[in-house]
C-alpha cells in the first residue's frame, strides 16, 4: 500500500509538470493588459508631436527662403547706393580742390658763428621780429676779450718803439749833416726804424684779428626780418659755420607750391586764387607770377610761385597754406 501511494504521487507530479509545459508552449508571448493600454496611449500622444514638429519645420523652411532673399536684396542695395554716390561726387562741379603751399620770402639766410665755442646766450626765439644789426646770440668770449686786450697793449708798445726810433733817426740825420757821424751809422738806424715799423704794423694786424674773433662770438642780424628757426640751444658747443638761426626778410613774401601734374592746365601766369592759413584762418588772394614747366618725375608735380595781393592778417614765412581753386 505504501508503495502504491508513492507511485501515485510521483505520477501526479510528472503529469502536472507536463501539463504546464504544454500550455506554455502553445501560448503566444504577450504583455499584461494594463501595460498594453499604457503603450497604446503613449503612442497616440507622440504622433501629434511628430506631426507638429514636421509642420513647424515646413513652416520654418519657407521664411528662411524669404529671409535669404531679403538679405540678398539688402546686400545689393548698399552697393547700388555707393556707386550712385561716387557718380554724384565725380559729377559734382562745385567741389573746390585744396592744394598745400608754403609762404616764403625772397631773402632768407642761415646764420652761424665764425668761430668755435660754447653758446652762452640766445636772445630771440622763432617767430620774433628783429632789426638790422641786433645781436641774436653769443658764445663764451672770456679768452677772446683777454686776447684783444693783450693785442692792444702790444700795439701800444710797438707804437712807442717806432716813435722812439723815428726820433733817433732824426737826431742822427742832424749829426750826419754836422759831420759828427758817418752815413753807415745813419743807415743802420734807418733799418732798425723799418723793423720797428713792420713790428708795429704786425701788432695792429694781430689786434684786428683778435677783434674779429671777439666779434665772431656774436651773431648780428644782417637785415630786418623774422626768426623762422632756431637750430641750437644755450650750452651747445658749435664749430664755425654751424647754422644757429634761420632768418627771413620781412617783405616780398611769395607763395610757393608743388602742384600735381593733373592740375597743370589750370595754372597760368596772371591767374588769381584764394588761399587760407588753416590754424589762424587768415585768408587772402594771390596772383601767379611764375609757373615752372618742368615736371618732377619722382613726385609728379610742378612748381608755382605767386605774389600775395591781399591778406586778412599778418603771416609769418614758413607757415602752411591751403590754395583753393575755383571749381
Amino acid at each position: 500500500m505504501i508503495y502504491k501511494k508513492i507511485m501515485i504521487s510521483v505520477f501526479m507530479v510528472i503529469f502536472s509538470n507536463l501539463f504546464v509545459f504544454c500550455t506554455k508552449k502553445g501560448e503566444k508571448a504577450s504583455l499584461p493588459p494594463e501595460e498594453t493600454k499604457n503603450l497604446q496611449a503613449s503612442n497616440k500622444k507622440e504622433e501629434p508631436k511628430n506631426n507638429s514638429s514636421e509642420s513647424k519645420q515646413a513652416n520654418n523652411s519657407e521664411p528662411t527662403k524669404s529671409n535669404s532673399i531679403v538679405e540678398i536684396k539688402d546686400n545689393i542695395n548698399p552697393q547700388n547706393q555707393k556707386t550712385t554716390e561716387v557718380k554724384n561726387t565725380n559729377a559734382d562741379n562745385n567741389i573746390v580742390p585744396i592744394i598745400p603751399a608754403i609762404l616764403k620770402a625772397e631773402n632768407q639766410s642761415a646764420l652761424s658763428f665764425l668761430t668755435n665755442g660754447r653758446i652762452t646766450n640766445i636772445y630771440y626765439r622763432a617767430g620774433e621780429k628783429v632789426k638790422q644789426g641786433q645781436i641774436l646770440a653769443s658764445l663764451e668770449d672770456n679768452n677772446a676779450i683777454i686776447d684783444v686786450k693783450t693785442a692792444k697793449i702790444d700795439v701800444e708798445l710797438k707804437k712807442l718803439a717806432l716813435e722812439q726810433q723815428q726820433k733817433t733817426v732824426e737826431r742822427l740825420e742832424k749829426q750826419l749833416s754836422s759831420g759828427i757821424i758817418n752815413s753807415a751809422t745813419l743807415e743802420k738806424e734807418k733799418n732798425i726804424l723799418k723793423t720797428k715799423d713792420l713790428e708795429y704794423q704786425s701788432a695792429k694786424a694781430s689786434l684786428e684779428g683778435k677783434e674779429y674773433i671777439l666779434k665772431s662770438t656774436k651773431i648780428a642780424s644782417p637785415f630786418e626780418g623774422i626768426i623762422t628757426k632756431v637750430e641750437k640751444s644755450v650750452g651747445d658747443y658749435v664749430t664755425a659755420g654751424t647754422a644757429i638761426f634761420q632768418i627771413t626778410e620781412a617783405k616780398n613774401y611769395k607763395i610757393y607750391a608743388q602742384i600735381p601734374v593733373t592740375y597743370y592746365s589750370k595754372f597760368k601766369t596772371g591767374m588769381k586764387f584764394k588761399f587760407q592759413e588753416p590754424i589762424s584762418k587768415a585768408s587772402g588772394e594771390a596772383e601767379i607770377k611764375r609757373v615752372v614747366s618742368v615736371i618732377d618725375s619722382s613726385s609728379k608735380t610742378f612748381d608755382v610761385y605767386a605774389e600775395i595781393l591781399s591778406v586778412s592778417e599778418k603771416l609769418i614765412p614758413g607757415v602752411y597754406l591751403e590754395i583753393k581753386l575755383n571749381p
